[in-house]
């Protein structure tokens, strides 16, 4: 028995002898947490016991995704895993499924879901009514930009050698994350454009894939697939920006005030996973 099948065990027995604990989650790092135990609690109400790192072959302490896929043959509804998407769901990996006790965030990562335009622009709204600015318009915009460049991306990413040519550096290079106020007028028109140029720009020497269509993917939802982070530090750059003397402080009044769990496809389809695999057998 591998070091990973051990663990594994060790996981699913926890509980069995604590009874008060329904399930034990390997999650990739501490602050998941943040997202997945309010996802958990809608769906099911329990107590469960998170794992944020464990140990690989070598027996070092490891954390990410890569990590939580090690425990794929081993999983059960008393041990599962909660991974971010990253692009694997947009490039057709198989077996992430609630069948197979793999919850994911269907954004590319769980950050994505605090910038989900509709209801980012109502938390804002509510406290900050007098604004110009309105983020869902501002990230519709910003969709339609990085669609393309997106499928590019995802094509792109299927070898190593394409990868080269076109990769989430080069596309996160096109996404400047501290825009000026002054680019922020009419939605951010400004900043929108200068976005769209950077990525003409950097496609214009690539050979475009024959068929780019993606069934997860289109130029609506195309925001919520940017690198989690670089979304956030964007929505995050601007809130501050736009609550500047009005004593309210973006991140946590507006950001990271409430954690949806219905509304939109993305978080629905997370959800729907989340009551598969804690329902009972």
């Amino acid at each position: 028995m591998n070091r990973i099948e051990e663990q594994a065990r060790y996981y699913r027995n926890i509980p069995l002898r604590n009874r008060s604990i329904k399930a034990v989650v390997h999650l990739e790092d501490a602050e998941d947490m943040l997202f997945w135990n309010p996802q958990l609690q809608n769906a099911f109400p329990a107590t469960y016991h998170f794992i944020t790192f464990s140990k690989n072959e070598k027996g070092n302490d490891v954390r990410g995704c890569e990590q939580c896929l090690r425990y794929k043959p081993y999983l059960s509804k008393r041990f599962f895993i909660c991974i971010d998407s990253d692009l694997r769901q947009l490039k057709g990996e198989e077996g992430l499924t609630a069948e197979s006790l793999i919850a994911q965030t269907y954004a590319y990562s769980w950050e994505n879901h605090f910038c989900e335009a509709e209801h980012l622009q109502e938390r804002f709204g509510k406290l900050v009514p007098n604004s110009d600015f309105n983020f869902q318009v501002f990230l519709q915009k910003l969709s339609a930009v990085v669609y393309k460049p997106l499928l590019y991306l995802v094509h792109y990413s299927q070898s190593s050698v394409l990868n080269q040519q076109w990769n989430i550096t080069r596309f996160n290079s096109c996404l400047p994350l501290q825009p000026s106020r002054d680019k922020l007028a009419d939605n951010g028109s400004a900043y929108i454009e200068r976005v769209k140029l950077l990525f003409e720009a950097a496609l214009q020497n690539l050979q475009q894939p024959e068929n780019m269509a993606n069934e997860h993917l289109d130029d609506v939802n195309a925001y919520l697939h940017i690198q989690g982070h670089q979304l956030y530090k964007l929505v995050l750059h601007i809130g501050t920006m736009l609550c500047k003397g009005t004593r309210v402080a973006f991140k946590t009044d507006i950001l990271e005030k409430s954690i949806h769990t219905d509304g939109y496809q993305e978080i629905d389809s997370v959800q729907a996973d989340l009551r598969k695999i804690t329902s009972k057998e």
